[in-house]
């Protein structure tokens, strides 16, 4: 198994705009606060999603809760696992699996799951990744850009 350390993880974390349009909402990848919390997501899900690993780095998708007053008005909605990060030149590649973790926003499992094989790639040399998300459900694309 490769071994993604935190600081590499650190740098997918930010605002995803879909198709790079800040006209359309957002979803932000967060850490998790704790290693606890992480655990408790995937073994919600541990019955329908047998391949989330425990030992595997993962990041919470959070997304605005309707009527929400402030961009900070958020609520788990799925999660990123399975995480691997590798270098490639300029980039970095994350790899992982999302859409089959979600949740409503009061906390339950909602009813509309969607593996996706998930690959987000970090231009270092433009400040911008690329979170393209292909699965049954078809492809979406979500852009970051640094430092904003």
């Amino acid at each position: 198994m490769t071994v993604t350390s935190d600081s590499l993880i650190d740098k997918f974390c930010g605002k995803y705009y879909f198709n790079d349009d800040r006209n359309y909402n957002f979803v932000a990848a967060e850490k998790f606060k704790s290693e606890e919390e992480k655990v408790k997501m995937i073994r919600l899900f541990k019955p329908s999603v047998p391949k989330a690993r425990e030992d595997m780095p993962a990041l919470k998708i959070m997304m605005l809760r309707p009527g929400a007053r402030s961009e900070d008005d958020l609520f788990v909605h799925d999660t990123l696992y399975n995480i691997v990060v590798r270098e490639n030149g300029s980039t970095l590649v994350m790899d992982c699996w999302t859409g089959d973790m979600q949740l409503t926003v009061d906390g339950k499992i909602s009813r509309n799951q969607a593996e996706g094989k998930t690959i987000i790639t970090l231009d270092k040399s433009t400040g911008k990744a690329s979170m393209d998300i292909g699965g049954g459900f078809g492809k979406e694309k979500w852009v970051m850009t640094l430092g904003e």
